[in-house]
């Protein structure tokens, strides 16, 4: 029988003080329990927080590029009528049906558009000619709103076409005669399964709900669908929060009148229209990761707590500093396994860090002079035997299959479902280019360049939409005080000196589409970030820097290639490379690299400061015969000049190091030596050059990337 001794300290009996040391062993570790789970619950609690701001935050960007598009579509409409009564309206509705059919044929979010008279009697459609006869829309609230309420803008409920059987809401602008009296209304009729649809490819869970709803509580679009209309009631917490916070907000709903489930909602309103576009995330999501955390940390509490009960029980004499040992014993465990646990994850993201930009950065290097050496031993030999073929072939595919390993360990996964189609690149950007005029501002002129015999691309067209509305809008935030925005195609071919140079590039045929900017520019440490999700140089609150992040997974997941050139007060150019489709075109016919002309001896000074560019130059000037001299800056390049009288051509990078560019290069070259012929090379489009003043038109000008071929081609235009 166990015989506890009776002994004070500080006037607590060994009975009372195991009674002490009972409790404590289990009301401590219960507190501790407790209070750690508050706290993991916050901490959970914030972390999905922070994904709902964040997918918030694209749902927003969806939604005001939706609404942008709409302002669009009916400026353009009100363009188009605006010299017509509307009488000539309804005698000339089958031209100008047409015209509608063709600005909305492109956008699969614009179920119609109508211009409607002061009567409310349709004049002419976008999808249907004729108009029914004894069609009247003066019933309709968007019409009433603008005709009782004189509303510039309006956004109606949804609700069942006359015309056409379906659900949409009508975004309307009132139309007013010269003296300002009311004449009709321009509606666009917005399919609310469009926005359903762009909700579900942002879904992560099935407790994930998006919506997009009125200030007045009239639900225009939610995911998941529902079959009929909804209206929130005016006591529902999102009408409670509007009221309280109307520019965005959040808050907890105790219990969905949809689906009866409890959630966290954030919403936001779209400047300049009485919507809001609503994120809800389920709370029973929050509750069953914080179990799981907690549970885990039960599994380890326990049997510690039954343990030190057994103990205390046991030995009752020595429980106070036994617990006060074992206490400090686990904190310090708690301590010493974090210290490890972030040490070895700092280590091995150091480790995997190193070693994927080393092995990435020597077998860019690697690649360069392998793909080089065999691209220059095919050229060598004119009839090479099968075997030497079979071993090119083999060499060739190795270094293929060398860079699409490099280019998968540099790159980030994008996973976004895709529809893609063979597309006509000029009839997208002509299309873009008419909707763009008028969002972009007078202050900024558009000019574009289309190729003509373009090829067809692989593409998705609404995503390849959304990428040229990104650029242009980025471009026209870069020209606060106006400028010229230039959107050309051309076909190219990116070979394998470029592949080389770029790891993720698969050589080929590509169909390029260049936005180009006369604004402020970006500085090489912000080009290097620029495809960064959540990275912008903008305010909080004016840009997301989804923008940019979202248009080169697009061109990545469809195996294309996106570059920027930059310079800081010159502008910018975004290159989006789209594969090229083979399917409906007829087998090119592969055009043999021209042979150097035996005894040309063109002498040739090559300057470009990027090694590996510089090797390639090299390389392809002497496999056309040439004698070549190179230089990094413009003042070795002057030096070489100096030192040798004999070089007839100088061939330079525009854009060099050290303050002294291209330009400035060849005006001080031909300034001592008139006879000296000159050939420019640049990452920007010659069209977006000419624009930016870098260089005068007429110049000898070649694009990079470049071919044996083409700089053989360029070299002959010039007389060499």
């Amino acid at each position: 029988m166990l015989k506890l001794r009776t002994w004070t300290f500080r006037g607590t009996t060994a009975a009372e003080a195991s009674l002490v040391l009972l409790a404590a062993t289990v009301v401590v570790p219960v507190f501790l329990f407790v209070g750690a789970s508050w706290l993991t619950y916050n901490d959970v609690r914030e972390q999905a927080e922070e994904r709902m701001a964040r997918t918030l935050d694209l749902l927003y960007v969806n939604v005001a590029t939706t609404f942008e598009t709409g302002y669009l579509v009916a400026a353009n409409v009100a363009e188009i009528v605006d010299d017509f009564s509307n009488e000539a309206i309804r005698t000339n509705e089958q031209r100008l049906h047409d015209r509608l059919r063709r600005l909305v044929e492109p956008l699969r979010q614009i179920q119609n558009v109508f211009v409607i008279d002061e009567q409310g009697a349709p004049l002419v459609s976008a999808r249907n000619f004729p108009l029914p006869t004894g069609l009247i829309a003066a019933d309709r609230s968007y019409f009433i709103a603008h005709r009782d309420r004189a509303e510039r803008r309006h956004i109606s409920e949804p609700m069942r076409g006359r015309v056409n059987d379906g659900y949409f809401f009508q975004y309307s602008e009132r139309r007013e005669t010269p003296d300002g009296r009311f004449n009709g209304v321009v509606a666009v009729s917005i399919s609310p399964r469009y926005f359903v649809e762009r909700f579900a490819e942002a879904a992560d869970t099935n407790l994930f709900t998006a919506a997009l709803v009125k200030s007045d509580g009239e639900v225009l679009a939610r995911y998941p669908a529902e079959t009929e209309t909804h209206r929130l009631a005016s006591d529902s917490g999102f009408m409670k929060a509007i009221a309280a916070s109307p520019e965005s907000g959040a808050y907890a709903t105790p219990a969905s009148s949809f689906d009866g489930l409890r959630r966290i909602v954030m919403y936001r309103k779209l400047a300049d229209l009485p919507l809001y576009v609503v994120h809800g995330y389920g709370e029973e999501t929050v509750t069953r990761t914080w179990l799981r955390r907690m549970a885990s940390h039960l599994v380890f509490g326990l049997p510690a707590t039954i343990a030190l009960f057994i103990l205390a029980l046991v030995a009752s004499r020595r429980a106070i500093r036994q617990d006060e040992a074992l206490e400090q014993l686990r904190t310090e465990q708690i301590r010493r396994a974090t210290a490890e646990e972030s040490l070895r994850q700092s280590q091995k993201m150091t480790a995997v860090g190193q070693l994927t930009a080393g092995i990435a950065h020597d077998f860019n290097n690697l690649l360069t002079g392998i793909g080089g050496a065999i691209e220059m031993v095919g050229r060598r030999v004119p009839q090479p035997t099968p075997d030497v073929t079979r071993f090119l072939d083999l060499a060739r595919t190795g270094v293929s299959r060398a860079a699409s390993l490099t280019q998968r360990m540099l790159a980030f996964a994008r996973q976004q479902p895709l529809q893609i189609e063979a597309i006509d690149a000029n009839r997208i950007v002509s299309g873009m280019s008419e909707l763009l005029r008028r969002t972009i501002g007078e202050k900024i002129k558009i000019e574009t360049v289309l190729a003509g015999g373009l090829w067809r691309a692989k593409a998705d067209v609404a995503q390849l939409e959304s990428a040229i509305l990104n650029l242009a809008i980025n471009a026209r935030d870069a020209m606060p005080e106006g400028g010229t925005l230039t959107i050309e195609t051309a076909n190219s071919h990116l070979d394998d000196a470029y592949a080389a140079a770029n790891a993720e590039v698969v050589p080929g045929q590509y169909v390029m589409i260049a936005v180009s900017d006369t604004g402020t520019g970006m500085p090489p440490e912000t080009v290097a970030r620029a495809f960064e999700p959540f990275f912008t140089t903008k305010e909080r609150g004016q840009g997301t820097g989804l923008g940019l992040s979202m248009s080169f997974g697009y061109v990545k997941q469809v195996g294309g290639h996106l570059k920027i050139y930059s310079e800081v007060g010159r502008g910018t150019t975004v290159k989006i490379y789209l594969p090229r489709e083979m399917g409906e075109a007829a087998a090119e016919v592969e055009l043999q690299p021209l042979a150097p002309e035996t005894g040309t001896g063109t002498v040739v000074l090559v300057v470009e400061d990027d090694p590996i560019v510089r090797e390639f130059a090299l390389a392809a000037c002497r496999e056309l015969g040439c004698v070549v001299y190179q230089a990094a800056d413009g003042e070795e390049a002057l030096r070489v000049l100096a030192a040798h009288d004999d070089i007839q051509l100088l061939f330079t990078d525009v854009g060099l190091p050290g303050g002294m560019n291209g330009r400035q290069i060849a005006g001080l070259a031909t300034e001592r030596r008139p006879s000296l012929k000159v050939l420019f090379t640049t990452g920007y489009t010659a069209n977006a050059i000419v624009h930016h003043g870098v260089l005068d038109a007429g110049v000898n000008f070649i694009g990079k990337p470049f071919s044996v071929s083409a700089l053989a081609a360029k070299m002959k235009s010039m007389g060499l």
